[in-house]
């Protein structure tokens, strides 16, 4: 089979969308060693996509935007290689031409437009009039599926298909330790810093939990990305004593022996599509205490505690709980939630059904 593949985010796209599709890459070729994989991908990327993979084709693309790519470029290199299938992110191609699946990583923009800039909702307004174009519509988690479905009638096939941790975080990757801290000696939150991931209220609720300060502190790993958060007084005042830490973006073998050090990993996002953080945080051994939403009691299960994201008091009680009990809730994850190859193999039948 040839299947020609929207690379656009392979080399230095949003963390989450590198991720899966470098993960994505990974699993088929592994399952389907002998389907010809060409990767479309800017042209400033050509040379590391080859050295990422280099058993495929990479083909370049002087499109400077990622819907403007997979709308014109990817049908014309199918077109070129007469491909079996177009495998896309987010934005599908326009032409039916070829079979076409479409991973879309959430349409929270459309339930929660306050969340995003006017640059992040006219950016991403393309994205569901080409949903309809695709043959199939994939998405992580089924609380996804319905939010599509809900708010874009016009999708034919939208299935859920998980997501799996990355391999630079599996159990058997190198950790390295982050200097100036002490295993087990503070608390942790990861992800982009916008306003969705409530950064504000985590904060706050570790602050009045009592359970951080400067030798225990509770520490931020993230870039900022999008409509940002103003954190109030009490947040700064614990930012500039060192209770709270922003690291920044860290390296994999960082983020790994965080997940595995820390006392409790906080995830109170006010919604995801999916939430890899908690995922790789509780697939290390970690315990979690998530945001009280439905996608979390569908990828974490039992696996995690739950608190209400708009409730510091809520969300500080179980801090001091969690803290205090030292003790992973019950385990283990919900087995959908580990693993690619029902994305692969999911978007692969779409060549045939």
């Amino acid at each position: 089979m040839k299947v020609v593949i929207d690379a656009f985010w392979l080399v230095d796209g949003p963390p989450s969308g590198r991720m899966v599709l470098r993960e994505s890459i990974t699993a088929w070729l592994i399952a389907h060693p002998h389907d010809e994989l060409f990767l479309v991908v800017p042209e400033r990327a050509e040379r590391e996509s080859r050295v990422l993979f280099p058993s495929t084709t990479v083909i370049g693309t002087p499109a400077p935007l990622h819907p403007l790519a997979n709308v014109l470029v990817l049908p014309r290199v199918a077109r070129r290689v007469h491909a079996d299938l177009i495998v896309a992110q987010n934005f599908a191609p326009f032409s039916r031409a070829r079979p076409s699946v479409v991973f879309v990583h959430d349409v929270l923009f459309q339930t929660n437009p306050r969340w995003f800039t006017p640059a992040e909702r006219l950016y991403l307004s393309l994205l569901p009039p080409l949903m309809t174009r695709a043959s199939r519509v994939l998405t992580s988690s089924q609380n996804e599926v319905r939010r599509i479905r809900s708010h874009n009638r016009r999708v034919r096939d939208v299935q859920a298909v998980g997501l799996g941790i990355a391999a630079s975080l599996g159990q058997d990757a190198l950790a390295e330790p982050v200097q100036g801290l002490q295993a087990q000696s503070f608390l942790l939150t990861v992800g982009r810093l916008n306003v969705r991931k409530n950064l504000r209220n985590t904060i706050e609720a570790a602050v009045q939990s009592g359970t951080i300060n400067v030798t225990k502190p509770l520490i931020v790993v993230g870039a900022a990305s999008g409509r940002g958060e103003q954190l109030s007084a009490r947040a700064e005042a614990a930012v500039a004593e060192g209770s709270v830490r922003f690291l920044g973006s860290v390296s994999d073998a960082m983020l790994r022996w965080l997940y595995e050090h820390c006392r409790l990993f906080l995830f109170l996002s006010l919604d995801e599509g999916w939430g890899l953080p908690p995922l790789e945080a509780a697939n290390l051994g970690a315990t979690v205490l998530a945001s009280d939403r439905p996608v979390f009691h569908e990828t974490l299960g039992t696996g995690a505690a739950y608190a209400d994201p708009q409730d510091v008091a809520a969300i500080a009680d179980q801090i001091t709980a969690l803290v205090s009990a030292r003790q992973n809730p019950s385990m283990p994850l919900p087995s959908t939630s580990i693993g690619w190859h029902r994305l692969v193999e999911t978007a692969r039948r779409t060549a045939t059904d």
